[in-house]
């Protein structure tokens, strides 16, 4: 019998009557892992199978669904692989945290991405103020010498869950009054828009795979040396004048870039 003070939600015990699981056909052309693997995935993205639920054992499986151990074993390895699922030593094996999936290329801001994906977007502001360019912003805002940058530093958020840090450098003459707003839980581009008439058009942007440093990690709430996405960009606005030259960190399980690729020959 299972413990009546298990701490995490098991999904055998909500799954209700036999009609919530359909029934895989045997002689479909499809492999029955590939149907499972689908079957499992529908529940998880319906919101039915919430993250950190444990998920029927193999066994289990393999006597609802009527099909071999090797069967179960592939689509949750597959689902493992993926992600989606996650494996706990002795424990057993768990829904997983959903990761934020972004396309690629689509110029939108974080506060409007979050709320595409149905989540609730969130701010905290480290630093907000004027400083000295570096020779890196210079150059890719195209500033003069003595020419000074309003420095933006979030931490950003989902739910309440830290995303990211993003430092922000905009060029100070462009932007007169910025430091008197407020950034918590604010939009930038909605700002900019809306009050200075700047429209993120277009931006130069590269990615790459690092260590997160022990001074973002606190910010991040993971460890020292965890991976991130370090994301590098600088924005241009309607007049193809650059506005924002910006460097950020992600959380390497938390967030997921995504493409479509097409052949054009």
């Amino acid at each position: 019998m299972r413990s009546a003070t298990r701490q995490v939600p098991y999904v055998s015990d909500a799954a209700g009557s036999e009609g919530r699981w359909p029934a895989l056909d045997k002689r479909s052309p499809v492999p029955l892992y590939f149907q499972l693997r689908t079957v499992i995935e529908e529940k998880i993205d319906s919101g039915e199978w919430p993250p950190e639920t444990l998920v029927p054992s193999e066994r289990e499986l393999c006597e609802r669904f009527q099909v071999s151990r090797i069967t179960v074993r592939e689509a949750l390895a597959d689902l493992v692989q993926k992600g989606r699922l996650l494996r706990s030593h002795g424990r057993g094996t768990f829904v997983a945290q959903s990761q934020l999936r972004r396309e690629l290329f689509p110029l939108i801001g974080f506060s409007e991405d979050i709320r595409r994906h149905g989540q609730r977007p969130g701010t905290r502001v480290v630093r907000f103020e004027v400083e000295a360019a570096t020779p890196v912003v210079t150059r890719n805002l195209a500033l003069g010498p003595e020419d000074r940058v309003v420095l933006l530093k979030r931490v950003r958020m989902a739910n309440g869950q830290p995303m990211g840090v993003e430092t922000a450098h905009l060029p100070g003459g462009l932007f007169p009054g910025i430091l008197k707003e407020s950034f918590e839980d604010r939009s930038l581009y909605e700002l900019l828009r809306q009050k200075y008439g700047v429209i993120p058009t277009r931006a130069n942007q590269q990615w790459q795979a690092v260590a997160c440093s022990a001074a973002d990690g606190r910010l991040l709430g993971v460890r020292k040396g965890s991976p991130v996405l370090s994301i590098v960009r600088t924005t241009f606005d309607q007049n193809d004048r650059p506005f924002e030259h910006v460097e950020c960190f992600f959380r390497g399980d938390k967030y997921v870039y995504y493409a479509e690729l097409r052949n054009q020959t």
